[in-house]
């Protein structure tokens, strides 16, 4: 790195262009994603290749990182999906991350390991939990003002059991003594709240006009 000079000679394995690039923490691995839609994975000291490439996105891979373990690699791609993959065996752990609706074109993972974000052409940033065996809704942040996050808590009055419930299978939300409410259509269930929830937060805005709402006004306070 003093000198500027190659260390090395070139890695060459890719048959299109790289277009991300990083090196473990331990200076022993680099790992490679093309436009090709394959992920590689070298040997910084003999710059030969380590396994079969990684296979599994469908489009350019514009983002790898390398947990700070070197246990995992994560990656962003055109096909607007985050991966997670085992160093050592080189094969995808769980389902791909999906949420954004652009191509993916920048990842980063917390120091713990324990939490990846990644930037998007969707003009969002993603928060994603990297535990696999419990994956939460992504925490989303845009530039659209509909898109809030709010404390459940200042939703609900004192006694939980006086709060209205989250709606039930048939999309009724019910009040403390079975009284049914008011109906909310089964794809809007994502954005609405139940008593013991800490945090609401919306997969897509939302917005329901409550100002009419016969069972009095303060349901017009509340906000998805």
């Amino acid at each position: 790195m003093g000198t500027g000079q190659a260390s090395s000679s070139p890695l060459k394995d890719h048959t299109s262009y790289v277009l991300s690039v990083a090196i473990s923490l331990d200076v022993c691995r680099i790992v490679s994603g093309s436009r090709h839609s394959t992920i590689s994975v070298w040997d910084i000291g003999t710059g030969e290749l380590l396994g079969a490439p990684l296979q599994g996105h469908t489009g350019s891979i514009n983002a790898v990182v390398i947990s700070s373990d070197g246990n995992h690699i994560v990656s962003g791609s055109d096909d607007e999906t985050v991966r997670v993959w085992d160093m050592l065996s080189g094969e995808g752990i769980g389902a791909p991350f999906r949420g954004h609706t652009g191509r993916v074109l920048s990842i980063a993972i917390s120091p713990d390991g324990k939490r990846i974000v990644s930037g998007s052409s969707d003009k969002t940033i993603r928060v994603w939990d990297i535990d696999f065996l419990n994956r939460h809704r992504p925490l989303c942040f845009s530039s659209d003002s509909i898109h809030t996050l709010h404390s459940a808590s200042s939703f609900l009055p004192d006694s939980e059991t006086s709060a209205p419930s989250g709606p039930n299978e048939e999309g009724w939300v019910v009040g403390p003594e079975g009284r049914l409410l008011f109906y909310i259509p089964l794809h809007f269930h994502p954005v609405t709240y139940a008593p013991g929830n800490t945090l609401v937060i919306p997969n897509n805005a939302l917005q329901l006009d409550l100002s009419h709402v016969e069972h009095g006004t303060s349901w017009h306070k509340c906000r998805t």
